[in-house]
């Protein structure tokens, strides 16, 4: 660029120049202070974007394989916390709510693609990395094609990776489905639906109205109308089910509360083992809301595969959620049941 056209800046400026010096020197005197912790993380991340760019070559790799999609299940995002948090996360239950692989489509209850399957294969064998000699693992699903896909796709990368590196008397419980992490529901011609059976209703529904041009559309119809012209216009629907008060759509703090019950109930009948891990493949709108109602801001849609940790205290009244490099400890709301929830007596 610099030499078709000489009088092109391509540095920084002057500004911008001396506060990346600063910046750099502050860093690197900060490493020297602390330890290894961050050159630690580094040499990961470079050890696993370098796997990440040589698996893009291998033969079985999907044709559409790029170097992003690998980074998304292979690159560490984890924090590092201080040592008083450290002493206090000994004995937590580490859970993962994990986003689907990537699916054939939204239309219908369609399964994953073969990138889909690739990925979710290759999420279990970094999920593998973090077990222990003696650790009993839970799978979860959503009772959908593409969550239970990636369920059994993440336990095949399991059991593979732990084979890979060797690690002894694991228990991995077979994936299941379970309520508690179902999509978020919508009331769709007298019946709960998730989006996707949903948007099959309302495409027949909508077009028989719009044939007979006649009579006034029930009020269901109108708010999913509203909802997948967001996402046919190119915007976020998620985030319009998060932030409006829908009247049809299963209210986000419902469900926040229905995926923490969730949580709690799979712990609780697993304290067999120290070592328990709860991995559950669900979808990104209870995924977000969870992770938006502990960090008070919605901190955006999950790549296919990423997932929000949690880990839980012992005493199962708080815990600590990491997502995309930030953690927040949170009270688990469960613990309290305010009358609101209890809609019988408010009448």
């Amino acid at each position: 660029m610099a030499e078709k056209f000489p009088d092109t800046r391509t540095e920084a400026p002057a500004y911008l120049a001396r506060y990346l010096n600063r910046k750099k020197a502050k860093s690197n005197s900060k490493s020297q202070k602390e330890g290894d912790d961050s050159s630690w993380v580094s040499r990961a991340r470079e050890k696993a974007e370098a796997r990440a760019r040589v698996e893009t070559e291998m033969d079985e790799a999907p044709p559409v394989r790029t170097e992003g999609y690998a980074r998304v299940t292979v690159s560490p995002r984890e924090l590092i916390f201080p040592d008083s948090y450290r002493e206090r996360m000994n004995g937590t239950t580490d859970v993962r709510l994990i986003r689907h692989g990537q699916t054939q489509g939204y239309g219908t209850n369609a399964g994953l693609t073969q990138l889909g399957k690739w990925q979710s294969h290759r999420k279990g064998q970094n999920l593998a990395r973090g077990l222990k000699d003696g650790s009993k693992v839970v799978l979860i699903n959503a009772d959908t094609a593409r969550a239970r896909e990636t369920a059994t796709g993440v336990q095949e990368g399991l059991m593979q990776g732990i084979a890979r590196y060797k690690i002894e008397n694991i228990e991995i419980i077979d994936p299941f489905s379970m309520e508690n992490f179902r999509n978020f529901q919508v009331w769709c011609d007298g019946e709960e639906k998730d989006p996707t059976s949903a948007f099959v209703k309302y495409d027949t529904v909508l077009e028989e109205y719009e044939r007979k041009k006649s009579g006034d559309r029930p009020g269901w119809l109108d708010e999913i109308d509203r909802f997948w012209k967001v996402q046919a216009g190119g915007g976020d629907p998620i985030a319009y089910w998060l932030n409006q008060p829908l009247q049809y759509f299963e209210p986000p703090a419902i469900v926040v509360r229905r995926f923490w019950r969730g949580i709690v109930k799979t712990i609780k009948s697993n304290q067999d083992n120290e070592n328990l891990r709860v991995f559950v493949c669900t979808h990104s709108g209870g995924i977000r809301a969870v992770a938006t109602s502990a960090v008070g801001h919605d901190p955006g849609e999950p790549h296919n595969l990423e997932d929000v940790r949690i880990r839980v205290f012992s005493d199962m009244k708080n815990s600590i959620i990491t997502y995309r490099g930030r953690g927040t400890e949170i009270e688990i709301p469960t613990i309290n049941s305010p009358t609101w929830y209890d809609l019988s007596n408010k009448d």
